[in-house]
C-alpha cells in the first residue's frame, strides 16, 4: 500500500472512531456538591444517576469530621419540587458519617439538599436531566 493510501485509510478510520465517541452519551449524570466552610465540618451530597433520566440514582450524604463521639446521624434530604423530604440513617466510617438513599424521580431543575441532625450546614445540588449531548 502506498503512503498516501495508508494515510487516507488512517484518516478515515480516525474520523469514524472520533464521531462514534462524540455521539455516545456519557454513562452517568453523576453530580456532587460540598459545603465550603473550611473552619467546620464539611457536608457533601453526591448522586450517581443515569444520563437522560430524571432519576438521581443513589444519593450519598457525607459528613466529614463530626465529633469523635458521634457514631451515627439522621440525614434530612429535601427537594424543591414541592417540598418533598426524606430522612435516613447514616453511620460512621472512619472520620466520616456516611448514608445512602434512593429518593426516586426528581424533576429537572429541582434542587436536592442534605443536612445532618446535629449540624447546621447543608449541601445542595441542582438536578439537571442531561441527555448526553455536547
Amino acid at each position: 500500500m502506498t503512503r498516501s493510501k495508508l494515510l487516507r485509510a488512517l484518516t478515515v478510520a480516525g474520523t469514524i472512531a472520533l464521531s462514534a465517541v462524540a455521539t455516545t452519551p456519557a454513562a452517568h449524570a453523576a453530580a456532587s456538591s460540598c459545603t465550603h466552610d473550611w473552619s467546620g465540618p464539611q457536608i457533601c451530597i453526591e448522586t450517581d444517576g443515569q444520563d437522560g433520566t430524571p432519576q438521581p440514582g443513589t444519593v450519598t450524604a457525607t459528613w466529614t469530621n463530626p465529633s469523635k463521639s458521634r457514631q451515627s446521624a439522621t440525614v434530612y434530604l429535601t427537594a424543591t419540587d414541592g417540598g418533598s423530604s426524606y430522612s435516613f440513617k447514616a453511620k460512621r466510617s472512619g472520620d466520616q458519617i456516611v448514608g445512602h438513599t434512593a429518593p426516586g424521580i426528581q424533576p429537572s431543575g429541582s434542587t436536592l439538599c442534605v443536612r445532618f441532625a446535629g449540624s447546621s450546614h447543608k449541601a445542595c445540588l441542582e438536578m439537571i436531566n442531561r441527555n448526553g449531548s455536547f
